[in-house]
């Protein structure tokens, strides 16, 4: 990394790129660590852990998603959350740390220059939603700003929750979106952050 950003021509949204490329050849050596997908707290990962880069949570197994902040797996016919990442690119809301509220996934021009749609009920929406049903835990990942000098988000992870309900309203660009209430989880660490 230190030998790309010396580069002349370095443009900072290589950095990502740069991540994720180390992060699949650590994949490709077999160094990722709890490799399988599960529901609950992964094994060595404690409540207030801070992660220095989005890459990071895949080589670790707290979230397996470069670009979606909802990861989800197939438990029987059913896709239920595994964990999501409140990075900071949706107007989520974070009211209270025993609170979130979460807007789910699809279509947000803040996460680049798509446009606007409604979101539908699928992929990572439709995993929170079965979660609610099925009553699981999501594991929440919170992207906070970093120091002056570094200028990178740093990731903090916060514990575990349970979806207790979701709504679809317009959002700020007018179109329906999903927002999911995740409760944390009683008798965790305290966050301090």
């Amino acid at each position: 990394m230190r030998e790309m950003k010396a580069e002349s021509d370095f443009k900072s949204g290589a950095t990502r790129a740069a991540y994720i490329e180390v992060a699949k050849d650590l994949q490709w050596e077999r160094k990722w660590v709890n490799v399988d997908k599960r529901i609950g707290p992964v094994p060595g990962i404690e409540v207030g852990d801070m992660i220095e880069c989005a890459t990071e949570l895949n080589v670790i197994g707290l979230h397996r998603q470069f670009q979606n902040g909802i990861d989800y797996m197939m438990k029987g016919k059913q896709k239920l959350a595994t964990s999501i990442v409140a990075s900071g690119r949706y107007a989520n809301c974070m009211g209270s740390p025993e609170v979130l509220i979460y807007i789910g996934q699809g279509r947000n021009p803040r996460a680049g220059k798509s446009e606007p749609k409604d979101q539908k009920l699928e992929r990572g929406n439709l995993a929170l939603k079965n979660s609610m049903e099925a009553g699981t835990h999501v594991r929440v990942i919170r992207g906070i700003e970093g120091s002056e000098a570094s200028k990178n988000r740093i990731y903090v992870y916060d514990g575990l929750y349970v979806v207790d309900k979701f709504t679809q309203e317009r959002g700020e660009f007018g179109k329906l979106v999903f927002k999911f209430e995740l409760i944390r989880i009683p008798r965790q660490p305290k966050l301090t952050i």
